[in-house]
C-alpha cells in the first residue's frame, strides 16, 4: 500500500476493534540491503557502522524508517508486512541468484508472461517459478477444490481442504511475492481461452500444462499451437518425471504430443461430449506417455478403475516436475536453447545403485512385454 487512499484505509483499519498483526522487520530488510550492495564491507570492518548510517540517511528517509517502504495486506490472515518498494523487494529477493541467473537473464525472466493450467503439478512448478524471480505475470487455471487425496503432492494444509485450488496457489505466491501480477481463472476452455492466453503484447509467453483432463490436454494445445506459444508439461513416472515441451513458437506445425496419438484423433477427442471410458483414459494415457513409463506404474495403470481410482502420484515426483518445469520454462523465456521432445528426468537412474544390473534390467524388459500384451488383451491398440 503506498497510494494515498489505501494508506487512509490501512490506519483506518489499525484504529478498528481489532487490528491486523503487523510484521516489521523493514530495518533487517534494510540492513540486508547495504550488505548485498558493500559486499566488500564485513559486519566487522571499522567501515562498517559508519558506511551504514549514511547509507540510511542518504537513502531511507534519514533513517526514519517508519516512513519507508510500502505495506503489504494479506486479508486470509489479517497481516500487514511492512516491505521495501516493489523494485528494492525484488531486487533484494533475487540477489542470491547471480549470477547463477544473470541479472540480464533475471530482468527477461520477470518480464514474461506465463499461463499455468492444472494446480496439483502445477502449483509446484508456479511456486518454483515464483521463488526464482520469474514471469511477473501469471495466469492460473484450475477448476478443482483441494482434497484429502491431494496432500500427498500438493504443498498445502488440511485448513485449505474445499478451497479452489487457484485460490490457494495465488496466496501462496502474495505471500512470497505481493507484488506478483495474478489473473484466476476457474479452467481453461473454450469460453475463457482468448481471455488466458490474450492479445497482442498481452499475450502468453510460456503455456504450462498440467491438467488431468486428456480432453482438456489436446484442446489447450490445438490453442497454444495456433498462437504459436510453446508448451511444456511434466508427468509423473513413480518417483521420476517425464518433461515435454513443444515449441510451437518455432514449429508452428509441429504434431500435437510429438506425433504420439494421430491428430485426427485427438481433433475428435477435445470435441467428444460426456466423460472418457477408463478404457479410453488408460489407451490415450498409455499413447501419451510412451515407453519409459516405471514397471510400478504400468501395473498400476492396467489397475485403474479396478483396483485404484486412479493413477498415482507421488509427492516426490511433483517437486521433482515443478524444478525440472520451472528450468525448462527459465531457459525458454531467457532465449537459451530448449528444443521441443520428451526429457526424463529418473531419480531410480540416478540414485538406485541397482537400477542398471543385469537383472533389474531384465526384470523391466519382463514387466514391459507384460504390460504391452496385457494392453492389448484388455484394451485392443491404443489410439
Amino acid at each position: 500500500m503506498s497510494r494515498r487512499q489505501d494508506v487512509a484505509a490501512f490506519e483506518e483499519l489499525r484504529a478498528c476493534g481489532e487490528p491486523p498483526h503487523e510484521v516489521d522487520d523493514l530495518a533487517g530488510i534494510v540492513e540486508e540491503l547495504f550488505r548485498v550492495e558493500f559486499p566488500f564491507l564485513t559486519v566487522d570492518s571499522p567501515y562498517y557502522q559508519v558506511t551504514y548510517r549514511r547509507y540510511l540517511a542518504s537513502r531511507w528517509h534519514g533513517g526514519d524508517l517508519r516512513r519507508a517502504g510500502v505495506w503489504a495486506y494479506f486479508p486470509w490472515r489479517r497481516t500487514a508486512v511492512h516491505l521495501p518498494d516493489e523494485t528494492t523487494f525484488l531486487r533484494l529477493r533475487t540477489a542470491r541468484n547471480r549470477d547463477l541467473i544473470t541479472h540480464q537473464e533475471q530482468q527477461r525472466y520477470h518480464a514474461a508472461r506465463v499461463g499455468v493450467a492444472g494446480l496439483s503439478v502445477g502449483m509446484s512448478a508456479v511456486m518454483t517459478l515464483v521463488g526464482t524471480g520469474g514471469p511477473g505475470r501469471l495466469r492460473i487455471a484450475d477448476p478443482d477444490t483441494l482434497a484429502l487425496t491431494n496432500l500427498n503432492r500438493v504443498t498445502a494444509s488440511v485448513c485449505h481442504l474445499g478451497m479452489p485450488k487457484a485460490t490457494i496457489c495465488a496466496e501462496r505466491v502474495w505471500e512470497l511475492n505481493p507484488f506478483q501480477h495474478i489473473d484466476i481463472f476457474d479452467s481453461l476452455s473454450e469460453r475463457t481461452a482468448e481471455d488466458f492466453f490474450g492479445r497482442g503484447a498481452d499475450s502468453l509467453d510460456l503455456l504450462i500444462e498440467e491438467t488431468d483432463d486428456l480432453r482438456m490436454k489436446a484442446f489447450a494445445r490445438f490453442a497454444a499451437r495456433s498462437r504459436k506459444v510453446p508448451v511444456v508439461m511434466a508427468t509423473d513416472n513413480g518417483d521420476n518425471v517425464l518433461v515435454d515441451v513443444e515449441r510451437y513458437d518455432l514449429e508452428p506445425r509441429r504434431p500435437l504430443f510429438h506425433g504420439a496419438v494421430d491428430q485426427a484423433r485427438l481433433h475428435r477427442l477435445h470435441r467428444l461430449s460426456g466423460h472418457l471410458t477408463d478404457a479410453e483414459r488408460v489407451t490415450l494415457a498409455d499413447a501419451l506417455v510412451g515407453p519409459g513409463v516405471t514397471a510400478r506404474m504400468k501395473l498400476s495403470l492396467l489397475q485403474v478403475g479396478t483396483r485404484l481410482v486412479s493413477w498415482p502420484q507421488l509427492g516426490t515426483a511433483a517437486g521433482l516436475a515443478g524444478a525440472a518445469v520451472a528450468y525448462t520454462a527459465r531457459r525458454i523465456l531467457t532465449g537459451q536453447p530448449m528444443p521441443s521432445g520428451r526429457y526424463a528426468v529418473d531419480l531410480d537412474a540416478a540414485l538406485d545403485v541397482g537400477h542398471h544390473a543385469p537383472q533389474a534390467v531384465a526384470e523391466r524388459e519382463r514387466v514391459d512385454a507384460e504390460y504391452a500384451a496385457s494392453m492389448r488383451t484388455l484394451f485392443g491398440s491404443a489410439p
